[in-house]
This record gives C-alpha cells, sequence and structure tokens, in this order.
C-alpha cells in the first residue's frame, strides 16, 4: 500500500536485498537493451527492403523514414536505458524517498495517444504470453524488499512497465508516425523472443538465495517470433514456404508468420476442412488425388498428359503471381465487376498464362491441388465480398487490387485460413470496416477511404514475401480507425439520445392520449372544446410527464383541470357552465401558457370555451363524471408503467418464425447482423440500444447513424424473408467464409 508520505509500506526486506537487486537489475538491463537491438534491427532490415524494392530515391519517404531511423538509433538506446534504470531505481526508492521517483514521472508523462495506445497493445500482448510469469517475478520483488504483494503492479518487470520501456525511449525525438508504428511492432516481436530468458534469468539468482523456492515453476519457454529476420525471410522465399507448399494440414503449415498468439482455431480449422472437401468434390479429379491440377490445357489450348506437365513449384507460384501484382491484369478486374465471371479461374488462366515470363519453357503446366486451394478459396472470398457487401464503384476498385497479395499469402501462409490471429485476416477486416457503406460524404469520410486506399498502395508496392507487412499495416490502419471510431461513438451516443427523446415523447403523448379518452369517451364535443383537451390540454400534460413525471403535483392539477371542466359540462345549465368555465380561466390559461398561447390571446381563448360550454348538450356518448375519470386514468396509467408501447404494426399479420423472434429479444447490444439494401447487397448493422419503454431495437451503421428501429417480430420477418442474415462471427473474414460455405453447398445440392 502507499503510506501518506508517497512511499510504500515496507515490511522485512530480505537479508542481502541491495546487492541482490543490484544484480537483478544488471541483468534486466543487459537482456532489455539487447532486446531493443533486436527490435531496432528488425525495423531497419524492413525499411532498408522496402526501399530496395521500390527502388527509393534520395527524397522519398522510405529512405526519409530509414535515414530518421538510424539517426535516432542512438539517442533511442540511450533513452532506453535511462529509463530502465529510472524503473528499478523508482521500485528501490519506496523504501527510502528519492528524486529519481519524480524524474521518472515526469519522463513518462506523454501524452501521444497513437503511442499510448501502440504500448498498450505490446503490454497485452506480453500478457497473453507471459502472465503467469511476470506475476511470481513480481511475487518474489515484493518478497524481496518486504513489500505488500497488493503492490505487485508496481514492479519494474510488470507487463505495463516493460511495454512503455520504448515509449519513453522515442519521446521527445523527431521519428514520423510510420517509424514509430514500426518500432513498436518489432520491440513487440523481440519481446515475444526474448521476454523468456529475462525472466529465467532474473528469478534465478532470487530463487537460489531462498526467496520463495517453493512457489510453483515458471512456465517460461522461449517464445519463437513471428518472423526471425525481416531480410532474411524476403530473400529466401522459398525456404519459408517448402512445408506450405505440400497440403492444408495444421501440423504441416509452414512456419512464416507462427507467433504463439496465432493458434489455430478448432472452428476455423473445422469450416476450412469443410470448404475444402466441396472444392475437391466440384473439381475435376486426376487419377493421382496429391497431384491434382488446373493446368486441363497446355498454354497452347492443347490437351496434354497431365503426368508429362510441369508442377509449378511454390517459388514459381509466388513468382508469376508478382507479376500480376502491379498492374493487375484487366481480366480479374472485369471478374471482380461481373459476378458471372469467377475470380478464381481468372486468376488460375492468368498464372499459366504468364509462366513464360519467368523462364519457364514446359508447353504445359500443373498446380498443385494445396496451392490450387489456396487460388479458388481467395476468388471466392472475394466473389462473396463483392457481389453481398455495400461497396461503392471506387471502393470496388480498391478491394479488387488485394486480390494477388492474398493469393500470395494464401500460397505462403495457410494459416491465414486457419486463424482468427492471421495478420492478413485482420486486415481485411480493418479495409472493409474502413470503406464499407463510406460514400465520402464528409471530411473525415473522405479521409478515411483516404487513408485505406494509402494502405492499399502500400501492399501492393510492399508484399514480396514476407507476411509481416501485413501486420504492420493492419497496426497502422487500426491505430487510425480508433481515433475514427471516437467520432463514431459520439455519433451512435446522439442517435441513441434522439431514439430515446422520440419513445419518451411518444409514450407522453399516449399517456395523454387516454388521459382524455378516459374523460371523454369519445363524446362530439363544441370545435373550441375538442381542440382545447386535444391540442393544449394534452400537450401540456405530455409536457408534464417528460419533465417531472406522473406521480408529480403539477400532474395533479393539470389532471384536475380537465376532470373539473368535464364536470361543468355535465351541468344542466348552461348559464352556470359559462359562469364556472370563466371562474377556472386561471386554470385554463396555465394550460394554454405551456403552448405558447398568452395575454389577449389566452383570455379570448377562454371566453370562446366558456360561451361554447353554454350550448353544450352532453348527449351520449356521455362523459365521463369526475370519480370515473380519476379511477380510468390510474387504470390506464398502471397499465402503460407495466406495457412497452402498442407497435404500429399487427403483429399477427407478420410472418415469422418464433424461434426467431425469441433468439431477437435476447441479442445483446453490439451485434452485428447484415442488412440487405435496397440494391440487394448487404450492409453490417449493429444493435446499438434497446427501448426500455417500447421494447424496440435500434440499429446503426458502421458511421454510428441510425438506420432502423424495429421489433423482435419485425426483425424475425425480415430473417424469414433472407432480407437479414446472422452471422456466428463479428469479423467480415469469418463471415464470408461462411457466405463461402453455403454457396458451395448450394452448388452442390
Amino acid at each position: 500500500m502507499i503510506n501518506q508520505s508517497g512511499s510504500m509500506n515496507v515490511g522485512r526486506p530480505f537479508p542481502g536485498h541491495e546487492s541482490l537487486y543490484a544484480q537483478i537489475s544488471t541483468i534486466s538491463k543487459k537482456q532489455l537493451a539487447d532486446t531493443l537491438h533486436k527490435g531496432i534491427t528488425l525495423a531497419d532490415n524492413f525499411l532498408y527492403d522496402i526501399c530496395q524494392q521500390d527502388q527509393s530515391t534520395i527524397g522519398s519517404p522510405n529512405i526519409e523514414n530509414l535515414r530518421m531511423l538510424r539517426s535516432a538509433t542512438q539517442s533511442i538506446e540511450a533513452q532506453f536505458s535511462t529509463a530502465v534504470e529510472l524503473r528499478f531505481a523508482k521500485y528501490h526508492a519506496q523504501l527510502r524517498p528519492a528524486s529519481v521517483v519524480e524524474a521518472y514521472l515526469s519522463l513518462v508523462e506523454i501524452d501521444d495517444t497513437d503511442d499510448v495506445v501502440s504500448t498498450e497493445l505490446i503490454s497485452e500482448a506480453l500478457s497473453r504470453s507471459f502472465a503467469e510469469a511476470i506475476s511470481i517475478t513480481s511475487e518474489r520483488f515484493c518478497a524481496l524488499f518486504g513489500f505488500d504483494l497488493v503492490e505487485k503492479t508496481q514492479t519494474p518487470l510488470t507487463e505495463k512497465h516493460i511495454a512503455e520501456l520504448l515509449r519513453v525511449a522515442m519521446h521527445g525525438l523527431e521519428l514520423s508516425p510510420k517509424v514509430r508504428a514500426i518500432m513498436f511492432r518489432y520491440y513487440e516481436v523481440a519481446l515475444l523472443d526474448n521476454v523468456a530468458v529475462l525472466l529465467d534469468e532474473v528469478n534465478q539468482p532470487m530463487v537460489k538465495a531462498g526467496i520463495l523456492p517453493n512457489l510453483h515453476p515458471l512456465k517460461v519457454v522461449k517464445k519463437q517470433s513471428m518472423r526471425s529476420d525481416v531480410r532474411t525471410a524476403s530473400s529466401h522465399p522459398t525456404d519459408n514456404t517448402k512445408v506450405a507448399s505440400s497440403g492444408f494440414a495444421p501440423s504441416q503449415v509452414a512456419n512464416t508468420f507462427s507467433g504463439s498468439d496465432m493458434p489455430m482455431g478448432v472452428a476455423e480449422n473445422a469450416l476450412f476442412e469443410e470448404i475444402c472437401n466441396y472444392l475437391h468434390t466440384l473439381r475435376p479429379q486426376t487419377e493421382n488425388a496429391t497431384q491434382q491440377t488446373i493446368g486441363r490445357t497446355s498454354r497452347n489450348g492443347v490437351s496434354g498428359n497431365p503426368d508429362l506437365r510441369h508442377m509449378l513449384s511454390t517459388h514459381e507460384m509466388i513468382s508469376v503471381l508478382s507479376l500480376l501484382q502491379s498492374p493487375m491484369p484487366d481480366s480479374i478486374a472485369t471478374a471482380m465487376k461481373n459476378s458471372d465471371n469467377s475470380i478464381a479461374t481468372m486468376m488460375k488462366s492468368e498464372m499459366l498464362n504468364n509462366t513464360k515470363k519467368i523462364g519457364l519453357s514446359s508447353e504445359s503446366y500443373q498446380i498443385k491441388a494445396a496451392d490450387e486451394d489456396a487460388v479458388d478459396l481467395v476468388g471466392m472470398l472475394f466473389d462473396v465480398l463483392m457481389s453481398e457487401r455495400d461497396f461503392r464503384d471506387e471502393a470496388k476498385t480498391l478491394i479488387s487490387r488485394l486480390v494477388v497479395p492474398y493469393t500470395k499469402a494464401a500460397v505462403l501462409d495457410r494459416r491465414l485460413f486457419l486463424t482468427k490471429a492471421h495478420p492478413a485476416r485482420k486486415l481485411l477486416n480493418a479495409l472493409t470496416e474502413a470503406i464499407e457503406g463510406n460514400h465520402g460524404d464528409g471530411p473525415q469520410e473522405r479521409e478515411l477511404l483516404g487513408k485505406a486506399e494509402n494502405t492499399v498502395d502500400q501492399l501492393v508496392s510492399g508484399f514480396n514475401e514476407d507476411i509481416a507487412i501485413f501486420e504492420l499495416l493492419e497496426h497502422e490502419l487500426r491505430t487510425y480507425l480508433e481515433q475514427h471510431r471516437r467520432r463514431i461513438d459520439l455519433a451512435e451516443k446522439r442517435a441513441k439520445e434522439a431514439q430515446r427523446g422520440q419513445e419518451r415523447l411518444e409514450n407522453a403523448r399516449m399517456l395523454a392520449a387516454r388521459e382524455l379518452e378516459a374523460r371523454t369517451n369519445n363524446a362530439e364535443l363544441p370545435a373550441v372544446i375538442q381542440d382545447f383537451f386535444s391540442r393544449y390540454w394534452t400537450h401540456h400534460l405530455s409536457m408534464i410527464a417528460l419533465r417531472e413525471g406522473e406521480e408529480s403535483p403539477a400532474w395533479a392539477v393539470a389532471v384536475k383541470v380537465a376532470d373539473d371542466a368535464i364536470t361543468i359540462l355535465s351541468n344542466d345549465a348552461p348559464e352556470a357552465r359559462y359562469e364556472s368555465l370563466m371562474k377556472m380561466r386561471p386554470c385554463i390559461e396555465s394550460v394554454l401558457a405551456s403552448s405558447g398561447v398568452l395575454a389577449d390571446s389566452s383570455m379570448a381563448l377562454v371566453q370562446r370555451i366558456a360561451e361554447s360550454a353554454k350550448y353544450f348538450h352532453a348527449d351520449k356518448p356521455a362523459l365521463s363524471t369526475h370519480a370515473e375519470s380519476i379511477s380510468g386514468s390510474a387504470e390506464q396509467a398502471s397499465g402503460l408503467s407495466e406495457s412497452a408501447l402498442h407497435l404500429v404494426f399487427n403483429k399477427d399479420a407478420l410472418d415469422y418464425v418464433q424461434e426467431d423472434a425469441e433468439f431477437f429479444k435476447v441479442l445483446p447490444i453490439g451485434t452485428w447482423l447484415q442488412l440487405e439494401g435496397s440494391n440487394g447487397s448487404y450492409s453490417p448493422i449493429k444493435l446499438a440500444w434497446i427501448s426500455p419503454i417500447s421494447s424496440r431495437l435500434m440499429f446503426v451503421n458502421r458511421r454510428g447513424v441510425r438506420v432502423l428501429v424495429v421489433s423482435v417480430e419485425e426483425l424475425a420477418q425480415m430473417k424469414k424473408q433472407g432480407k437479414l442474415i446472422i452471422h456466428a462471427e463479428d469479423n467480415v473474414f469469418e463471415q464470408t467464409m461462411d457466405r463461402v460455405l453455403n454457396r458451395l453447398k448450394t452448388d452442390f445440392g
């Protein structure tokens, strides 16, 4: 606990804690410095590869980013080392107040939103992989100094403190947002490689000294990084893809991008296998199941013996695809715009037609079954995206440019289909979020479209064989989307408030209308009196319901005005009715005032009401008596408070499945569905609010704008009519894979 003096509550320190802590500090400083150096090296290699690939010249953004990183490297390392020392000094200083604490705190008070978000993401990644090991280490730190275990979060090697070291190290340095993003990305990669060793070396001397030796052993296994070396991976693609080209079985997947936080999901694997089974059933088979090909004809159109065709290696596949990456062939662009054309068929045709350009001389070629599966799946994925998503023409053109890079990614790394955490999946989800339903109506929307276009440009120009580029671009776009979502959240909040206000007003008006109906029993009143009740008195009562509620004194006073007036109208003496209503003038004028009828206008209207009452005969249907109206009003009010608003439709006239209605009744806030638009495409809608008054559900689009307010019965009918799609997954990639399977089932049936 932190006491009033600002230091921790301290128990008895462990004997020799000073020298032991100094030893641990030295170990940590060295290991963390090595980690930073590795991260900087990976970032430098990545930028260097981009410059080599696009043949950047002086003045280009890529060259400038590389120059910027190299110029700042020494400063980053120096500030990083200082931050580590201060981090350990701050913890030690809790034993005795020290000025170093203030120095550290002033150093880390940085308010850069992007850097803060990046730091939090690294902290989360460390927690996923090393939470237990870090917790044990923190317990031993507390035992070393005699601190209470509640202070575990203050120890120097927590996820948060390790993650924020780089943010502190780059503070005040002139680095572009892109360089910062790259540094955070590869610092995380290096940490996932090195933190296990760091924790092991830090705990060894404490255990040896007898600090909590019986604590369950650390489960820290050195994590394999998502990539070992950027330049090596790019330069030797065949080494990284030998296993990947052999098939789709999880045990055979290439380790090109196999971080520990990318486990293969059971559901994803089952879905993938089911899709592949349909593909293999629909696709013509050769006698040798392991040598399935798409090379049914030779390049000159003459059928050939499959055994005599040249089998394209994975390296050759990637080389051919690289030729198609930029610019994309017109045939693929045409297939993207025409739902009758198969993107996969066009892709395979273009690949075979370009084999000569990579130096192959054979007249007939084959594509391995596993590689053909990859091409077919990516093609079908984009077929569904283009036909069922709300993309305007410019967005469709942008999405079409992703076909070749994603085909390459699928051939290189089959985990694209097997794990949700794959960076290519996450990037496609982020890009779809940025452009789907985005018509560029405002400057922020146009800026978002520009960011998406820039992301695609970088992918098309920069993707060689290194899958890591997907993660970098996804991180940059996701960071931008987080800022954009704040504006969306505000728009969604306004939509909810507007809908809530509208329903409260509807409810208040209904309450007032029922109160009036309970008193008049639909009697034919003089026009002036009818206008007073239906127009002025109901408005006055509804405003009281909104502002003060039905239990307020103002409500009782307003109701009494109506009751007294109706009692007077039931009197048989015309002159008595006139005189009594004129005596009610102050009460009636207070009702009129809420509608803006004041002074002379108000007095004149009261005079007209009293004169109309003279000639009124309370014939059938009779007005309610004073006592009856009060009783009826109470019953109506009680009934309304316990039930929802009457919906504007007749439930019995709707055609829906009751099970669907029950499903929508418990639909969680934040659930995404797909709603069919006027053009036949489907747009994502999110359940943002459920009315406590009417039980209706309000949905918003990706921009936070209200697009639908319906009952559960109406939703159930829309689902039955095929106007609404329910997905088990929230992400675009998973949703689209589900739709691919549905299409295959339809074709197969």
